[in-house]
């Protein structure tokens, strides 16, 4: 059995800036709702380092909120002001407004979940395009997320 070592907010910020500074990944465990179905607690994620250029809408990112957290969520929409770039990034599962976010902010890029086992690579095309979906239906998410659960759990049963 592993044993999973629980860090706080702010070492986990320093050890993941540390680590990412030396162009590796980190993996750990996913915590909280905000992003289902696609994370879900418990799953093991891989965020990779990133560079400006490489996060695209619909992707998934790590990054530090203006409360000074460290959060996992999509990219559902990019804005350049000026020479600025500004995200604006939601958890899948979450009916609140987007959360603007600076370019230097974004930490990392999520590029693979484990699951029971089972590892999903986010860099290929069908995640690509499933996460460009998951942006797009993201501004109607209060109404798209209880209808889906509900159908996915008539399909399960």
């Amino acid at each position: 059995m592993r044993k999973i070592a629980h860090l706080r907010e702010a070492d986990l910020l320093e050890l993941s800036k540390n680590i990412f500074r030396k162009g590796k990944s980190i993996r750990f465990q996913a915590k909280g709702w905000s992003m289902r179905p696609f994370i879900r607690d418990g799953d093991i994620i891989v965020v990779s380092p990133i560079e400006n250029s490489s996060i695209k809408t619909g992707d998934v990112v790590f990054y530090l909120t203006t409360e000074n957290k460290v959060m996992v969520h999509r990219v559902i929409r990019k804005h350049k002001k000026g020479n600025r770039m500004i995200m604006f990034i939601k958890g899948d599962a979450t009916f609140s407004s987007p959360e603007k976010v600076e370019m230097q902010d974004v930490l990392g890029k999520i590029v693979e979940v484990e699951r029971n086992g089972q590892k999903k690579r986010l860099d290929t095309k069908l995640y690509t395009i499933k996460g460009l979906l998951f942006a797009g239906i993201s501004p109607f998410s209060q109404w798209t997320y209880p209808f889906l659960s509900k159908i996915k759990k008539y399909f399960n049963n």
